[in-house]
């Protein structure tokens, strides 16, 4: 299996990923507290991701959306209004297929009048875990 290209960018209270793939079929999707499993074939090849995060996340106030342009989620964090994450995942070091999502990306220090990353997107079709 193929690791698919993950993007991540975070806030104080939410992380948001995006699993980069297209047309996704059958897809498998479990979120926990502590993980992110995402298994699913695009474009005839099957694709897989387990994400071990560095805290602890909210897996029943999160919300996933699968579109035909991919895997987004909204993981809301269970320590809110604490500093932010200094990685995603639990481990150190560098993986190749995750990168930062600097178009949703907002640094601790920056105002608050930066557009959020959230409107204007449709979550009716939203499957909750």
């Amino acid at each position: 299996m193929l690791a698919p290209t993950v993007l991540w960018a975070q806030r104080t209270d939410e992380i948001f990923i995006t699993i980069d793939l297209m047309d996704i079929e059958n897809p498998t999707v479990n979120l926990t507290s502590d993980k992110l499993y995402f298994q699913g074939r695009s474009l005839g090849k099957d694709y897989e991701v387990e994400l071990k995060f560095y805290s602890k996340i909210d897996p029943e106030a999160s919300k996933q959306s699968i579109t035909p342009r991919n895997a987004f989620f909204v993981l809301i964090k269970e320590e809110k209004g604490k500093e932010y994450w200094p990685r995603l995942l639990e481990d150190k070091g560098k993986v190749h297929y995750l990168k930062t999502d600097f178009g949703r990306w907002k640094d601790e220090d920056d105002d608050d009048d930066v557009p959020n990353p959230m409107e204007g997107l449709d979550f009716s079709q939203v499957r909750k875990k």
